[in-house]
């Protein structure tokens, strides 16, 4: 045992062009000292890399930091973490906040979660301290595995809300998604919502498309242009942007896991297009399970109903989504706590 502080190594999906991975590290970095970040967890070339440039000399005195996304149940991340802790961060125990777990029901082009991989997680897991997680699937998924997880929320979740005052009947929408999707068809999710936004805009709604992902600006302009319908399609490059934009908006239809986040964060009542179980897991966790809808079953009709009924009680659902955030953001603070003493607590 020693008694000198550990220094963590944040690996996180960070510095890829995604606003929402970018939001973990930016909520969490500011709030710990000591973290050197590690910003190609996915890329083995960039690990021999710095091995190669002696990122291994210190290894003994780093743990690992893993703050967030959906990383346990991947193949790809199993191997990535396994051979950072060999090499570059060996100390004991490692830590974690709020990771989301990948659902073996969902199968998509780059999943890294067939053939019984979620069973070789808690090995690995036993390397940290303790295990938080996103929303309940995640949790449920690792009590099927033998593993204990508490539910803390989102670490995205710590951002403060913008000064914003919200605009009667703007509908904010976000498109984009990931490896794959429900259905493996997205243009079904853009003509759902082309048809959403020509049937509210007949009711006196106005659009703004809210872009976190420079690759998803195309799908937002597909889907205005086919509604045939005047709107806003806004890039939004940094989370003070996003959620002084998204903070406007009366409803949110939201694609994008951390558009979802960001837009509780602002208090905007939502609509989640869940292209992943990821999505359903955090509104799960913030008491909006109902408003997920499965990208291989949406339809205008679906959201429209959604955006209708989140709009004619929007104060009242903005209040209670404020306070759920409220409660996750105790937890994840909490979590914090017990990273910054475990790390001033001596190796194993």
């Amino acid at each position: 045992m020693t008694d000198s502080p550990a220094r963590l190594l944040y690996v996180g999906w960070t510095g890829q062009g995604n606003l929402g991975d970018d939001a973990i590290a930016d909520a969490l970095l500011p709030r710990l000292t000591g973290v050197e970040s590690w910003h190609a967890p996915h890329d083995p070339a960039a690990l021999a890399r710095r091995i190669l440039d002696g990122g291994a000399r210190g290894s003994g005195a780093r743990a690992v930091l893993v703050g967030g996304g959906t990383v346990v149940g991947r193949r790809n991340w199993r191997l990535l973490l396994t051979a950072t802790g060999l090499v570059l961060a060996r100390r004991r125990p490692w830590h974690l906040i709020g990771i989301g777990v990948e659902d073996p029901a969902f199968q998509g082009r780059n999943s890294f979660s067939a053939g019984g991989e979620l069973g070789r997680w808690p090995k690995l897991l036993e390397r940290f301290d303790r295990v938080t997680v996103r929303g309940p699937r995640s949790a449920a998924l690792l009590a099927d595995a033998g593993v204990s997880a508490e539910i803390v929320g989102d670490p995205a979740l710590l951002h403060e809300a913008a000064e914003a005052e919200p605009r009667e009947r703007l509908l904010g929408v976000n498109l984009g998604f990931g490896d794959d999707l429900w259905g493996h068809d997205h243009e079904r999710v853009v003509d759902a919502v082309a048809d959403l936004v020509r049937g509210t805009a007949a009711d006196g709604w106005s659009v703004r498309f809210l872009v976190i992902n420079p690759k998803d600006e195309p799908l937002a302009r597909a889907a205005l242009q086919r509604s045939g319908v005047p709107g806003e399609v806004r890039t939004t490059g940094t989370v003070d942007s996003y959620l002084a934009a998204v903070g406007e908006c009366t409803v949110l239809v939201a694609e994008r896991l951390h558009a979802l986040v960001l837009g509780a964060v602002a208090g905007v009542p939502l609509v989640g297009l869940e292209y992943q179980p990821k999505c359903a897991d955090f509104l799960a966790s913030i008491g909006a399970e109902d408003a997920s809808v499965r990208t291989d079953v949406v339809n205008a009709d679906i959201l429209r109903t959604h955006v209708s009924d989140l709009g004619s009680r929007r104060d009242v659902e903005a209040k209670r989504l404020e306070g759920r955030v409220e409660e996750l953001r105790g937890l994840l603070h909490t979590e914090l706590d017990r990273i910054r003493a475990g790390a001033e607590v001596g190796a194993r």
